[in-house]
């Protein structure tokens, strides 16, 4: 599990940094540069150790369990699931919410 949580974090800060820039540049305010830093260090990354912490503690013989091999796949399958999609739907969320205040005070 230590492999897929170090990989999935790399993977979230990649897309959301290769995403927050892109918003940037397009014209978003500079703030969610702060945003996105915040997201990683407050969201991500503590989740991220939560699942790995979790799936160390146990044996290595309690992995042969047909049950918790299952719930290790289920376990991986969330985890890049949340690093490959969440930087999209929380950038489009604040994109969208930044387009209405502004919409709203113009």
């Amino acid at each position: 599990m230590t492999w897929h949580a170090a990989a999935a974090l790399l993977v979230f800060a990649a897309i959301q940094i290769w995403l927050v820039t892109s918003a940037v540049a397009a014209g978003a305010p500079s703030a969610f540069i702060i945003v996105a830093l915040v997201i990683l260090l407050a969201l991500a990354l503590p989740v991220a150790r939560s699942t790995e912490r979790h799936w160390s503690r146990l044996s290595r013989q309690a992995l042969a369990s047909w049950g918790l091999h299952a719930r290790f796949r289920r376990d991986v399958r969330r985890l890049w699931i949340a690093a490959l999609t969440l930087p999209f739907l929380w950038i489009s969320g604040a994109i969208a919410a930044t387009d209405a205040i502004a919409a709203i005070i113009n």
